[in-house]
């Protein structure tokens, strides 16, 4: 299948681009095979099996995982939608630490916004908030329908909205390591909601905190400001 290929070719070419060829052209069009191949692949006639969605949703965290170590970055992201459709999560680099203001999709990995630089990567959920029917669903619901029915991370997950997001989620079914990520992104989990809120809220959002104890993961994530 051309998507499965795109994507098992375009993981290994932008490591390589990035932290061997110290190349960021070459770095961003790997990044863009990666999501075009995912995008293709999460879009096809019969809709493939949930554990394979999972499945590919890890592999992108470890793929950012290891451009955020070669970066050396551990600064907390914003998930932003653009004009575009699309949700990026502006990672700051130097500056003060807080969303830019410009809604321009970026044109490189690298935005400068006033004095403040960032790193600019897609989440691994970035073509799931674009999913047809998701813009029509409020929050709660297309949270939980990604989380759980599309998925499958987690086996249930209860939403509270009066300050800010409240995910509860029970039945966890991930539990892929890759401890910058979740300092930048959030876990998988909590990045999915952050991308998913930023897509129909079209605020900037954060993952403020996250608190897991055997088989239960409480998720805060806020708008900004």
């Amino acid at each position: 299948m051309f998507s499965i290929g795109l994507i098992l070719f375009s993981i290994p070419f932008t490591i390589i681009s990035h932290l061997i060829l110290l190349n960021t052209p070459l770095t961003a069009l790997g990044i863009g095979m990666l999501i075009l191949g995912v995008s293709i692949l999460l879009t096809p006639i019969n809709p493939i099996p949930s554990s394979t969605v999972r499945s590919l949703l890890e592999g992108s965290v470890l793929s950012l995982e290891a451009i955020l170590e070669g970066f050396n970055t551990s600064s907390k992201g914003y998930y932003i939608l653009h004009d575009d459709g699309r949700v990026y999560v502006y990672i700051p680099l130097t500056g003060q630490f807080k969303p830019p203001t410009s809604k321009t999709p970026p044109k490189s990995i690298f935005v400068e916004d006033g004095e403040a630089v960032y790193l600019v990567l897609p989440p691994p959920a970035s073509e799931l908030a674009r999913f047809e029917g998701i813009s029509d669903m409020n929050v709660e619901d297309a949270i939980s329908h990604i989380l759980v029915d599309v998925a499958e991370l987690t086996s249930s997950v209860n939403i509270a909205t009066s300050e800010g997001i409240v995910l509860e989620l029970k039945g966890l079914r991930s539990h892929v390591a890759a401890g910058r990520f979740r300092r930048v992104f959030g876990s998988l989990e909590a990045s999915i909601a952050a991308c998913i809120a930023a897509s129909i809220l079209k605020r900037p959002i954060y993952v403020e905190s996250e608190f897991e104890e055997e088989d239960l993961k409480r998720i805060t994530i806020k708008p900004y400001g």
